[in-house]
C-alpha cells in the first residue's frame, strides 16, 4: 500500500500526463482570430533587426533588405517618436531588381527602455506616382529600439545577467552533494523539499508552454499585441527544466538514504494538496474550454509565488528547533542569495540605463519575491554561522519537520503551536 508520502509525489506528476491528451487543442476562441494567421504567417520577404540598442548620441545603421525580386520601386515610409529619435531619412527607397538594400542612420536624442520606428506607409512606385499595394503586411514592419545611457552599464547589465543565471542553475547541487557524501538527508527539511517540486514543476510547465506552444504565443500576442515580447526566453526553460531534475534527485535520495524521524508534516500535505488541487482543476478548466491555456499557465505562476512565499518557513524552523543548521547546505544558499542580489542588481542598473523604473512598479511581484529570497538568505546565512555554529564532526539531531505555515497572507495563527517547545529528549514523530 502506497503511503501518504508516495500518493503526494504521484499526484505531482498527474497534471503533466493529462496536459499530454489535449495536446492537438483547436480551441481558440478569441475575438481577433485572424491576427493568428497573420502573425503566423509573418514570413516577411523584407528583411530588417527588430530589435536595436542604442547609446544615447551614437549613430547606428538600420539595414532594409527586401529577398526576392521586384519589379518596380518599392518606397517605404517610417514613423518614430522624433523626442527619442533622430531618424534619417524617414524615407527609404529599394530600386528594381533582386535582393534590394537601403539604409536608416537613427540617432538617440533621449533615454529610453522600448520605442519604435514604424513602417507609416509602403507603396510601389514608378518614380512618380503610385501603381501598386505594398506586397507585405506593413503592420508586421517595426524595430523595436532601446536608447540607453552606457554601453559600460549595458556590458554589467549582461554580466549580472549571466551571474545569477549561473548561480541559480547550481545552487541545488550542492545539497544533492551533501547528501551523497553523508549517505543522509536528516537535516534537509522535507516540507521544503516538496514545496520546491511543486513550485518548479509550474515554472517548468510555464516556460515550455510560452516558450514552445505556438497555441499560447498566438493567445499571448493577441491580448497584448504584436510587438509585446514573448517573456520567456531559452535560459529560462533551460533553468526550470534543471532545476525540478535537480529536486527530483533530491527527493529521489530522500529515499534511498538515511532520514531518521523526518517526514513530510501534515499542514504541509493540506498545502500541498490546496495548490495541486488548484492546479488540477485549472488545468481540467482549460481542457473544457472555460479559460484559454494562457490563463491556465498564468494560474501555475501563482501557483509558483504561493511556493516561493512558502517555502522557507519549515527549513527556517527546522533548524530553529534543532539549533543546528547541519545537513542544510550553506552552499546551496550562498549560491542562491548570490543569484537573487545580482537578479535585483540588474533591475536597477538597466532602470538606471535607460531612466525606467516601471519594473519595479510595474511588476512588483518579481522583485517582492526576490526580495523575500534574499531575506530567508541572509536569515540561514545567520543561522548556520551566527547561531549554530559547527563542526563537520558534529552529530546530527534528528528532528522531525516541523508544520508548515500556510502562506501568502502569510498567517501566523497555528505559528505559535507549532513552535512550542518540545522536551529536549523527545523526538518528534509524524506518521506516514
Amino acid at each position: 500500500m502506497l503511503s501518504t508520502t508516495q500518493i503526494i509525489f504521484f499526484i505531482l506528476f498527474l497534471p503533466c500526463t493529462l496536459l499530454s491528451i489535449k495536446e492537438d487543442s483547436e480551441f481558440i476562441e478569441i475575438e481577433n482570430d485572424r491576427h493568428f494567421k497573420d502573425v503566423d504567417a509573418k514570413k516577411l520577404d523584407l528583411e530588417f533587426p527588430e530589435e536595436l540598442n542604442l547609446i544615447i548620441g551614437v549613430k547606428e545603421d538600420i539595414q532594409f533588405t527586401y529577398r526576392g525580386h521586384l519589379h518596380s520601386h518599392l518606397e517605404l515610409i517610417f514613423d518614430f517618436d522624433h523626442n527619442i529619435l533622430n531618424v534619417t531619412p524617414t524615407r527609404l527607397v529599394l530600386n528594381p531588381g533582386n535582393d534590394s538594400t537601403s539604409k536608416l542612420s537613427v540617432v538617440g536624442l533621449s533615454l529610453s527602455s522600448r520605442t519604435f520606428i514604424d513602417l507609416k506607409d509602403c507603396f510601389l512606385t514608378n518614380g512618380t506616382r503610385r501603381i501598386g499595394k505594398c506586397p507585405f503586411n506593413q503592420e508586421d514592419v517595426f524595430v523595436r529600439l532601446v536608447v540607453a545611457r552606457s554601453s559600460i552599464i549595458s556590458v554589467l547589465v549582461i554580466v549580472t545577467g549571466w551571474i545569477y543565471f549561473s548561480a541559480w542553475s547550481i545552487s541545488f547541487y550542492p545539497q544533492i552533494i551533501l547528501n551523497w557524501q553523508r549517505k543522509s538527508v536528516i537535516g534537509l527539511n522535507f516540507d521544503f523539499l516538496l514545496l520546491n517540486i511543486i513550485g518548479f514543476f509550474c515554472y517548468t510547465i510555464y516556460n515550455l508552454l510560452l516558450y514552445f506552444d505556438p497555441i499560447v504565443q498566438d493567445i499571448y500576442i493577441a491580448r497584448h499585441g504584436n510587438r509585446s515580447l514573448i517573456p520567456v526566453l531559452l535560459n529560462d526553460v533551460i533553468f526550470s527544466g534543471q532545476a525540478l531534475f535537480a529536486c527530483l534527485i533530491t527527493a529521489f535520495q530522500c529515499f534511498i538514504y538515511e532520514r531518521g524521524t523526518q517526514r513530510i508534516s501534515y499542514t504541509c500535505r493540506i498545502w500541498a494538496s490546496i495548490l495541486l488541487g488548484f492546479s488540477s482543476l485549472s488545468l481540467l478548466l482549460a481542457l473544457f474550454s472555460f479559460f484559454n491555456w494562457l490563463d491556465f499557465i498564468n494560474y501555475l505562476s501563482y501557483v509558483k509565488m504561493a511556493v516561493t512565499l512558502s517555502k522557507y518557513f519549515p527549513q527556517a524552523i527546522l533548524n530553529f528547533k534543532r539549533k543546528s543548521t547541519i545537513g542544510w547546505s550553506i552552499g546551496n544558499v550562498l549560491l542562491d542569495a548570490t543569484g537573487g542580489t545580482m537578479d535585483i542588481l540588474q533591475m536597477i542598473l538597466q532602470a538606471k540605463n535607460t531612466a525606467d523604473w516601471s519594473a519595479f512598479v510595474g511588476n512588483p511581484v518579481k522583485f517582492g519575491l526576490g526580495f523575500v529570497s534574499i531575506i530567508f538568505d541572509v536569515l540561514f546565512i545567520i543561522q548556520h554561522y551566527v547561531l549554530y555554529p559547527h563542526k563537520e564532526s558534529d552529530t546530527y539531531d534528528q528532528v522531525s519537520n516541523p508544520v508548515t505555515p500556510v502562506p501568502a497572507t502569510l498567517s501566523v495563527v497555528g505559528l505559535n503551536a507549532d513552535l512550542e517547545r518540545e522536551d529536549d529528549n523527545t523526538q518528534l514523530v509524524v506518521s506516514d
